[in-house]
């Protein structure tokens, strides 16, 4: 039997992305579930919203199936997002309609060794929710609706963590620092940030540095989703 109060315990002592992803997946191989996947939806939006990643371990052939095939089209999504609860792949299959791309992910899921997985939605507040997957090697008639349960529950404490980490990190930034990060939120180059706030080039790209070193970020990309992944619900605007 999975111990939660011990995964509680774990969760809450993390105070890294890295321990916290290292958490998750330990507990998730435990039970047997050897490939994970979470995306956020930071806008409140309808599921139909830009998927934003959050990690995933499954192999590149099928990330690149679903990212190609599927992602913002995925019924097992929708399913779950629909009923608002845990929803396992292996009962749910029969009813679900399946186009052409759809079927070719589940082909290449099927040749990666997944033949079983679980989906649920979680939320860390009103309006910030987020969508997550384990897969297992082998079929699991045995999962229960109190299984299901628990898994939606290692999920939503990972995501609420995820979450408080995040906001800590967000605090640590500069007035200057927040006004690069949201700059590049808008897709703006450093020659533009600096005309933007009156400094030069070299000193945007020591904010950029700084926003990169206090998020644990290696890219611009990275900072970007760190930010809009926070929960932040709107954009703020650019102000010089």
């Amino acid at each position: 039997m999975l111990d939660l109060s011990a995964y509680l315990n774990e969760i809450y002592r993390c105070t890294s992305r890295d321990d916290l992803d290292e958490v998750l997946i330990e507990t998730f191989e435990s039970i047997g579930a050897t490939a994970l996947s979470g995306y956020t939806f930071p806008f409140g939006g309808a599921a139909s919203t830009r998927q934003l990643p959050i990690l995933s371990t499954w192999p590149e052939s099928v990330r690149a199936a679903y990212r190609q095939q599927m992602a913002g089209d995925d019924p097992i999504m929708y399913a779950a997002m629909t009923l608002g609860m845990p929803v396992h792949f292996l009962t749910l299959e029969a009813s679900l309609d399946f186009n052409d791309r759809g079927t070719s992910v589940l082909d290449v899921m099927r040749a990666a060794g997944f033949h079983d997985g679980v989906t649920t939605p979680v939320y860390s507040k009103p309006g910030d929710f987020a969508y997550f997957v384990a897969a297992f090697e082998e079929e699991r008639p045995d999962l229960t609706p109190a299984d299901l349960r628990r898994i939606k529950f290692l999920f939503s404490e990972y995501f609420y963590r995820l979450r408080e980490l995040e906001t800590v990190r967000m605090d640590t930034l500069s007035r200057r620092e927040l006004q690069v990060l949201v700059a590049m939120v808008h897709d703006k180059s450093n020659t533009e940030i600096a005309r933007l706030l009156g400094v030069s080039e070299h000193t945007v790209g020591t904010y950029v540095r700084r926003c990169f070193e206090k998020l644990n970020v290696h890219s611009r990309t990275q900072a970007v989703l760190r930010f809009v992944g926070a929960g932040t619900m709107e954009i703020p605007p650019l102000e010089p």
